[in-house]
This record gives C-alpha cells, structure tokens and sequence, in this order.
C-alpha cells in the first residue's frame, strides 16, 4: 500500500470515528494505526482539534447576540478576551478529550489482544484423536463443526456426535487416560483443571488415569452423575436411565432424582433409573445369546415402530450418506447390545446371527456387527453378508424375510479396513457390542428389523 493510500484511510478512519461509524474491527484498526504510527496520532489530534475549533467558533457565533446583549455594558476588548478565553478552554477540553479518546482506543484494542490470548489459551490442546470409524461430527467449544476429524487431531474441548451404528471414536487426554464412544452417541468433554464429560445418549467406555482427589473426573448423564479417580467402567446412557459396569477400581454414581449414591467395586453393575433400589450388583458370567427386544429398547438408529394386533414392535431403516461418500445413500437400522443383568455378550466360533423383519420389495439385506475386547476396548467391526455377493433375502406374501449370517463368512468391515492391523482379525471370543442392516438400492427398500438373535453354535435357527 502506498503512503498515499495509507493517509487515505487514516483519514477516512478519523473522518467516520468523529461521525461515530466505526465498527469494532474500525475502531480497533485506527487503535493500531495510532499506537505504531506518531504521524497518524498527530493527524488524529490535527484533525480533532479544528473540528472543535469549528464547533467552538459556530457555538460563540451563535451565542454572540446573546452576549453581546447580556454584556453591552462591557467594552469591546472584553467582549474579545472572553471569546478567546471561551476558544482557548475548548481547545484545551478538546485536547484532553483527544488523548482520552487515543487511550480509550488504545485500551480496548489491548483487551481485544487479551481476549484474543485468552482465547487462543482456551484453545490449547487437552486431548487427541487416537481411534475412529464411521459417520461421525465434532463440534467444538465455540460451536465450530468439523466432519473431516482424523486420527492424530488435536482437539481443546467440545461434542463428538456418532451418527450411526458403525460410528466409533477413541479420545486420549494428555494424561493418557481414554474414552471411547460407539454406536449412535454423544459425548461432550472439557479439561480446565478437572474432566468433565457428559454423555447425552449412547455408550461410553473409559480407562482413566489417577485423578487429583479433590478433582475427580466427572461424567454427567441425564439420570446420573458418576465420579471417577482412576479406574476402567463402561456406562450405557439412555434417556430414563444410565447403566454403569465397573471393570476395574470403583466408581460412584448418585442418581439425580433422589440424590441418593453407591459406590460401585469391580466386577460389579449398578442401573440409576426410578424403578429400582441403587445398588451394586455382582456381573453374571458372560453368555453365548442373545436377542433383541424391540418392545422394550427405543434407543435405536431408525425409526421405532411400537407393536401392533398384525405385527410386531420393529425398527424401520432411515437414509445415510456415509462420510466420504456423498453420492452413496444407505438405508440402515442398528441396535446396541447390552443385557439388564450386565454380563458380555461373547461370540464363540460356529456362532449365528439370525435376522428375521419386513421389506416391500426384493433387496439384498447387508448386515455387521461391533465388537469390543473384555476389557471394553474396541476390536473391530465385521460384516456378514459376503461384501456384494449377498443375493436379495427371500420375502413372503406379506414382505417378511429371514436371513442366517454364517460367523465363519463374516470378514473385515470396509470401514475399518485401513485399521486392520490394529483391530482383530476375527470376531470369535470377543464381546458383541452393537449390529446393524441396511439396504442399497436406489430407492428405500422399506427395510424394518423386527428380530436380531445370535444363536450360539449347539442351536440351530
């Protein structure tokens, strides 16, 4: 910029400041122009004062007849010594309004950099992205959205959304200690001395370092508040109750209704809900089934349906564009795995799943499965249905299907494909956390899941 476009904008900066039309980014750009720059100060008081010199002198002329006629008694020197008296104090008031004005510009354009410091301090970094698959949107803390997370993010705080079934995020702090969430969830998380974590709906699964006594960290549910020192624990939250195993060390959960609280041992689970006693309940051994309840579980991904005379409760699949893939359009219905009594689901080899639900017309059925390690940690994600082998399931009059995924047919999930080498290589002996069908078609199939069974391998569907 030339030196006669600089003055050109010192000038039209001073010209609207004194008309009171500068914004906030004006007002602090004059702010720096008059702390770097002496010239651009002395044209800022250069100008200032012939305003108020002008406005001195019309304000004496107007008022000349009135002094004229109040003082005629006076002689004409008088009358002159007044005004320049009257002058020489506006000129003075105006100097003095001058550098309170150049201070107070000063000023809030030094508060503009300590926001901005502040701000960028808020920032810094307090956990990173250390896993992740799946649809997936972090906001953060200053309400940014972001859908191209990766591994290795640097992130100061703010929501994680899983937006399907599929959806996995792995979070570590800069202490080491982690949470996960799966499935259709949502986590909130801040760090300003002490964690604070609050999972809105969905899964979560933590290993958490040792905390300051007097700064535990703190997850908050809609139905519960757990406090957490160091220790391993999986907690499911749904909008009427929050189910808490603890794997390892102890956990305290107060329910909120009531205010009462449980510590929560190893091994153990307790269910913050307003149908039952808070207490700790031993984990029953894991099983080889398990089965959906439609009925009773809302918390799905889809549209639940509840039952009726002609059919059972269900859950219709709903669209999804997978990340990456915009001009893909899934419809899929997906469901988290959990039993009431706490015990893992665990998938033995010659084990099968059984999915039995509605289509209004011919489509292949694809489905998978999540699975987690015993200790709650994430192990992949496999599919069923053969990758784009899969023929269409077989319906009745009525739009009724019933499919048999083999587990010895399941492979890899192309979603975690590139992960392989970190993940388990095969579901069998690991924990079944969540599944999940879907058609793709080019139009909706109209795909309904009434039933999701994994049948242990002594059983035949």
């Amino acid at each position: 910029m030339t030196d006669n476009n600089r003055d050109e904008v010192l000038n039209d900066l001073i010209d609207r400041h004194l008309r009171g039309d500068l914004n906030e980014s004006e007002q602090g750009q004059l702010a720096e122009l008059l702390d770097s720059r002496p010239d651009a100060r002395k044209a800022f008081v250069e100008v200032v004062r012939w305003e108020t010199e002008l406005s001195g002198f019309l304000q004496v002329k107007d008022q000349k007849p009135e002094i004229e006629k109040s003082h005629a008694s006076r002689p004409g020197d008088g009358q002159r010594s007044r005004g320049q008296r009257l002058l020489r104090s506006l000129l003075v008031l105006s100097t003095v309004v001058i550098i309170g004005l150049t201070a107070l510009l000063i000023r809030e354009r030094s508060g503009r950099m300590n926001e901005i410091a502040a701000t960028n301090e808020a920032d810094s970094s307090i956990a990173r992205i250390t896993g992740l698959s799946g649809a997936l949107i972090w906001t953060g803390d200053r309400g940014q959205i972001v859908r191209d997370i990766s591994i290795g993010t640097e992130l100061a705080g703010g929501t994680i959304e899983g937006m399907a079934p599929d959806s996995w995020f792995e979070l570590q702090f800069n202490d080491k200690s982690t949470v996960m969430i799966s499935g259709t969830s949502m986590l909130t998380f801040a760090d300003s001395g002490q964690k604070i974590l609050r999972l809105r709906e969905g899964r979560l699964s933590a290993d958490v370092m040792p905390q300051p006594q007097d700064r535990p960290m703190l997850v908050h549910t809609r139905t519960a508040l757990l406090k957490v020192l160091g220790t391993q624990f999986d907690v499911e939250a749904e909008l009427t109750s929050t189910a808490l195993n603890v794997r390892e060390g102890k956990v305290r959960i107060r329910r909120l209704s009531d205010g009462s609280e449980v510590d929560v041992p190893a091994e153990h689970l307790s269910v913050a809900d307003g149908e039952r006693e808070l207490t700790p309940e031993r984990v029953s051994q894991s099983v080889n089934e398990w089965r959906t309840d439609f009925q009773n579980k809302r918390e799905c991904y889809g549209k639940w349906q509840p039952a009726t005379n002609d059919s059972p409760a269900s859950v219709k699949a709903i669209p999804l564009v997978p990340p990456g893939a915009p001009h893909v359009t899934l419809h899929l219905a997906g469901i988290s795995v959990d039993r009431s009594d706490g015990s893992p689901v665990v998938i033995e080899s010659g084990s099968r799943f059984l999915v039995k639900g509605r289509l209004q017309h011919d489509a292949a059925v694809h489905f998978g499965i999540r699975v987690a390690h015993p200790n709650g940690e994430f192990a992949g994600m496999f599919r069923g249905d053969l990758h784009d082998q899969q023929p269409p399931a077989e319906r009745n009059e009525a739009g009724v299907f019933e499919e048999v995924y083999e587990l010895t047919n399941f492979t890899v999930d192309p979603a975690v494909w590139d992960k392989r080498d970190e993940l388990a290589p095969r579901p069998d002996g690991l924990v079944l956390t969540g599944v999940w069908a879907f058609t793709h078609t080019e139009s909706s199939a109209g795909l309904e899941l009434t039933k999701v069974e994994l049948l242990p391998r002594e059983r035949q569907p």
